[in-house]
């Protein structure tokens, strides 16, 4: 395997952090959460991008509202991604029309390349980069090809999330991972992620009117929700 592969690396060469966000389990509010950090970063002043990594299931274009089937990336030496709310947006949904793209093994692997060597960014203070449910090939990957990439782990306060969570713990993505936030928080759970050797950055409650503001993104900034999450984008920048 080409650890370092030149192409991906120029293409990223402007890019100040790389935070993929993950999860051991799906339904945690992982694609929201990445989708607001990255128009939290644009907000507060700071040139950012998005990119949505979960092939099978790429969502991220919903969240912020965006056509996949009458918005396209610009082709200019290579694709320049969609600017959404000062946000440099870049998904697989552009391409398949927003459908699901089921792929295994090798596939999983060439298009996950095909993507990094086509993209060009421009000059970004944070990409944020949404990957699928689970440690599978596309999460290894990015801790593989993209090696200043951080981690934020996403979990809610069940028991299933936080087994997953300690699992992870015990992976050698433990000393990339820059924090947890804690999504439909309904009791703080922060002694036991800490006792997993894990900042907490944020623990987010449950709130039921949310699904109304997916695709409004003036409407989601201005909600409780992203405040919260403003917190831990802020704990990242430091």
């Amino acid at each position: 395997m080409d650890l370092k592969n030149p192409v991906i690396l120029k293409r990223l060469e402007n890019i100040e952090r790389i935070i993929a966000i993950m999860s051991g389990k799906g339904g945690v509010g992982k694609t929201l959460i990445a989708s607001t950090m990255a128009l939290t970063t644009a907000e507060i002043g700071f040139p950012s991008g998005l990119l949505d990594m979960d092939f099978a299931n790429s969502s991220c274009h919903l969240v912020l509202g965006v056509d996949v089937s009458r918005e396209k990336p610009i082709e200019d030496m290579g694709i320049v991604p969609v600017k959404i709310h000062g946000v440099e947006f870049m998904s697989i949904a552009f391409y398949t029309h927003g459908e699901a793209l089921p792929l295994r093994g090798i596939e999983v692997d060439n298009v996950f390349k095909e993507l990094l060597m086509i993209t060009r960014w421009g000059r970004l203070k944070m990409l944020i980069v949404d990957t699928p449910p689970g440690f599978g090939d596309i999460t290894l990957n990015i801790a593989t090809y993209l090696p200043k990439v951080e981690f934020v782990a996403v979990t809610t306060p069940n028991l299933l999330s936080l087994e997953s969570l300690k699992r992870l713990a015990r992976t050698y993505v433990r000393e990339r991972i820059l924090g947890v936030i804690v999504n439909m928080s309904h009791k703080s759970v922060r002694p036991s992620i800490e006792k997993m050797g894990f900042k907490v950055l944020a623990e987010i409650p449950h709130y039921n009117d949310l699904e109304e503001y997916i695709g409004d993104v003036d409407k989601l900034m201005k909600t409780e929700f992203a405040e919260k999450v403003k917190e831990a984008v802020l704990k990242i920048l430091g």
